[in-house]
């Protein structure tokens, strides 16, 4: 009968095992202790699970320690150092080896098993005290990448995103666009009203980029009044070019009501495209904000500050 734990319809495993009758028995334990449609694949060394973990999703690893001469699953642990951050790791070791059991812990599995030592009840704990661990665990990694300001990612969440997407358009041989944003006039609300005001219309600032982009793409606030977006795919060759200019706009076209006072600001945007402009992805960052820098000098020296005001509502 099936671990009545779970609320998956189906798990991807990845099972290491040298030994061939373990790893069919093992399989099938899983099987029965799992939910319906739950897929089991197995690996039989380090590099084949290495290949495989790096090659597909899966939400949880069963690895053994002795993997035959020098291998062990403490290998593949290292040799990911958390890169596959959604997984969750379960350490196969012998009645000898908790030392090495615990070691697999301090690097990233969520529990372990001593092999032969467990029963099908013991298997199905095991598996769901994982999961929990894991789910756990992003969800801390989560809070701690997201501005609490504003909700969007933080720089530490949009300099992983970028390294992503960047390794998966080079890969895919697809376009990535990015922006950089800088709030233009946002010191003088700071300075004239206070944080209170100026957190409160960052909000709103960041609920009007969010708006001009696609649910694909990724914005994040990575400064105090500076934001950045990725755009996923562009669709033309003008794409990224065109959302930054829908952005600026949306930014200054109507004023910001804060309680009760008038505020409108104005923006500089800054955009590359990867391999357009630059193909090297450490550049695109600071081809995009070279440019925005350039904007908002072109800005200042054409209008000033005349593009910003703030002042107090009528009623």
């Amino acid at each position: 009968m099936p671990f009545m734990g779970f609320n998956e319809n189906s798990l991807r495993v990845l099972l290491t095992e040298t030994d061939q009758h373990y790893a069919d028995y093992l399989r099938q334990m899983i099987v029965e202790c799992c939910p319906q449609g739950t897929i089991v694949e197995h690996a039989t060394t380090t590099d084949g699970a290495l290949g495989m973990l790096q090659g597909k999703y899966y939400d949880l690893c069963f690895l053994e320690h002795d993997m035959g001469g020098e291998e062990t699953g403490l290998d593949v642990l290292k040799h990911l150092r958390g890169s596959n951050a959604m997984t969750a790791f379960v350490f196969l070791t012998d009645h000898a080896s908790k030392e090495a059991a615990f070691e697999s812990m301090t690097l990233g599995a969520m529990d372990y098993l001593i092999k032969d030592r467990f029963t099908k009840f013991e298997l199905a704990k095991c598996i769901s005290f994982s999961m929990y661990l894991k789910r756990r665990e992003i969800e801390l990694q989560k809070e701690a990448l997201r501005d609490s300001l504003t909700g969007l990612g933080n720089k530490g969440l949009f300099e992983a995103q970028l390294k992503q997407s960047g390794e998966r358009a080079k890969r895919d041989k697809e376009k990535l666009g990015l922006l950089v944003i800088d709030v233009d006039g946002f010191k003088a609300v700071n300075d004239k009203y206070g944080h209170k005001v100026g957190d409160k219309l960052l909000q709103q600032i960041s609920e009007r980029i969010v708006g001009e982009t696609r649910a694909s793409d990724v914005v994040a606030r990575i400064g105090g009044d500076e934001f950045a977006a990725i755009i996923i795919k562009p669709k033309s060759i003008d794409h990224t070019e065109a959302t930054g200019k829908k952005i600026e706009k949306s930014l200054s076209s109507e004023p910001y009501n804060i309680d009760g006072i008038v505020i409108k600001v104005s923006s500089s945007v800054g955009c590359a495209t990867l391999p357009d402009d630059v193909d090297d992805l450490d550049q695109l960052f600071c081809h995009a904000d070279k440019n925005m820098y350039k904007n908002k000098k072109f800005r200042k020296s054409k209008h000033g500050n005349a593009n910003y005001y703030i002042g107090q509502t009528i009623n």
